[in-house]
């Protein structure tokens, strides 16, 4: 027996059932709170696969970087061999949406959306997440010091390179938006598009970079751990509290 989070707290929230109902959603309650439990046990454990992976990719970054020289190469040839003025200016534009401009008009958009809509956890999760993650990729690219590519940029881009801040921005901001607008519909085709759209912006914004030169497809890859892994980890928590909130009435 099981109960859709947002059915049983608004339920009980406006108080339009009565004892015998409530019994029965408090038992449904109970079995979904179980089945939660093992659901953020499972995300803590992809989490945990992404960090290690992150890890060994970071080590190789730093210790042992001629390994990767043959896989990045090899991609950034191939996405570079796509070259031609209308690409370059879309990869241009692209790579906006991933940026330190772009992002933060989005995040502050969503936040007072979020406000007037009384989604208050959903504000913690997305703005946290982006703040999160881009203190973390400013931190570690200190800790790992590599340099960008020595091919041609197209874009002006300073700094060091790895993990990439648009690859971690792109997938923590449109990953939580996914998230977010998929939990509010109810069509199974909607959140198909939706995730699938979101999708396509992500993978654009990564082989922006590489297509303009400013990154390693294995910066890409790192960025895309790190912020897959940041997500994972915090959904579960961001789950739970919103489950609690619209129980309580604190929040629709």
């Amino acid at each position: 027996m099981t109960v859709n989070h947002d059915v049983a707290s608004s339920s009980l929230a406006s108080g339009v059932i009565n004892n015998t109902d409530t019994s029965i959603v408090s038992i449904d309650v109970f079995f979904c709170y179980n089945g939660e439990m093992k659901l953020k046990k499972s995300y803590h454990l992809y989490a945990s696969f992404g960090l290690v992976l992150f890890v060994m990719l970071g080590y190789l970054v730093k210790f042992y970087p001629d390994t990767l020289h043959g896989v990045d190469s090899s991609v950034q040839s191939a996405v570079r061999s796509w070259m031609s003025a209308n690409m370059t200016h879309f990869f241009r534009f692209v790579t906006n949406f991933g940026g330190y401009i772009f992002v933060p008009v989005i995040v502050i958009l969503c936040l007072f959306f979020f406000i007037f809509k009384k989604w208050y956890v959903e504000v913690i999760f997305l703005v946290g997440n982006v703040i999160v993650v881009a203190l973390l990729v400013q931190f570690l690219k200190g800790v790992y010091g590599r340099t960008r590519p020595s091919l041609k940029h197209l874009v002006v881009e300073n700094g060091l390179s790895f993990p990439s801040g648009h690859a971690s921005a792109s997938i923590v901001l449109y990953g939580a938006l996914m998230v977010l607008i998929c939990q509010r519909l109810q069509s199974s085709e909607l959140k198909w598009l939706v995730r699938v759209i979101f999708s396509i912006i992500i993978v654009l914004i990564g082989l922006s970079r590489i297509y303009l030169g400013v990154h390693f497809p294995t910066d890409i890859l790192g960025g895309w751990l790190l912020g897959a892994s940041l997500l994972l980890a915090t959904f579960p928590f961001y789950d739970e509290i919103r489950f609690k909130w619209r129980f309580k009435g604190v929040q629709r």
